[in-house]
């Protein structure tokens, strides 16, 4: 796969074809920097062989029907900052900042379902398992793993995870990899199971950084269920002690629990390494005190 750093890229949107045609579309493309230019229409077919075809009015239907949406979700300064359709705010670290650019420039596929009601939600650099919206959606997100990889679009075809995203030059010897004979478009092919492969779920942010806050006002909830080594650093511009109660929801029903109650002297910064046995899916902040703070979580 390119990586997230890579100037140049390949790419393709996919689309499962219906009609009993039993193959994958895939319009295809370079990226140059986080612009995309189509270089044709190819189909990956049941003996899993990639070929260019012909004008088909079904490159039209995935270049319109299938164009990543804009706007799915926002980057601060701290995080991954999600709006849910229940009007929820939620947050979620970032493993690369250069996925921040690239999403803005709706380069990476976001969120696609790859199962019955099982949708996976690619962000900041880590996958996430996203249940449907009657079963609580963002509230119940889980990681399953984060990467560095410059994936442009993901689909499931015949029990398959394709995904596009590739330097056919790199990846030639990868058995994975699929390319076509023109060597212009390439699929890496494999199963949803493959991604707890990748890494462990990683990266780091948090609800505030350097941002203004108000007494007793609580955070925006930032996951940290799921992630391992998990540390912890708050700090603010106030000539006074500021105390910060540090809440957790465990299971994501919005139940606030306090974790712990912590003063932070002017000019300290405040430091914990969270327990194996600490069990929470998202934490959230509350000064005593107006100030500049900033909350920041590694996750390792």
């Amino acid at each position: 796969m390119s990586s997230a750093d890579d100037i140049t890229s390949t790419g393709g949107l996919l689309y499962g074809l219906g009609n009993n045609r039993r193959a994958l579309g895939i319009l295809a493309g370079k990226f140059n920097g986080n612009v995309f230019n189509e270089v044709g229409y190819y189909e990956l077919d049941r003996r899993m062989v990639l070929s260019r075809k012909g004008y088909d009015t079904t490159a039209d239907f995935i270049r319109y029907r299938f164009a990543i949406p804009t706007e799915v979700v926002r980057f601060d300064e701290a995080s991954v900052i999600i709006d849910d359709d229940m009007g929820r705010r939620w947050r979620l670290p970032i493993k690369n900042r250069a996925f921040a650019d690239l999403t803005n420039a709706t380069a990476l596929r976001l969120c696609r379902e790859v199962a019955t009601e099982r949708d996976l939600f690619n962000c900041g650099g880590t996958f996430y398992e996203l249940p449907a919206n009657n079963a609580d959606g963002f509230a119940k997100i889980r990681p399953v793993a984060s990467h560095n990889f410059r994936i442009h679009d993901y689909a499931s075809y015949r029990g398959m995870l394709i995904m596009t995203g590739i330097d056919p030059e790199k990846a030639k010897t990868n058995p994975n990899v699929i390319i076509s004979d023109d060597g212009k478009a390439a699929v890496w092919a494999g199963v949803i199971d493959d991604l707890w492969k990748l890494g462990m779920p990683s990266g780091e942010g948090g609800p505030w950084k350097n941002s203004e806050v108000f007494a007793g006002t609580p955070s925006d909830p930032y996951l940290i269920g799921f992630f391992d080594r998990r540390s912890l650093e708050i700090s603010h511009d106030s000539p006074r002690t500021v105390s910060f109660v540090i809440e957790a929801d465990p299971s994501g029903n919005g139940t606030w629990m306090q974790y712990a109650d912590v003063a932070v002297a002017s000019g300290e910064v405040y430091r914990h390494i969270f327990p194996e046995s600490f069990q929470a899916r998202w934490i959230r902040f509350v000064p005593d005190r107006n100030c500049r703070a900033t909350a920041w979580l590694k996750y390792e």
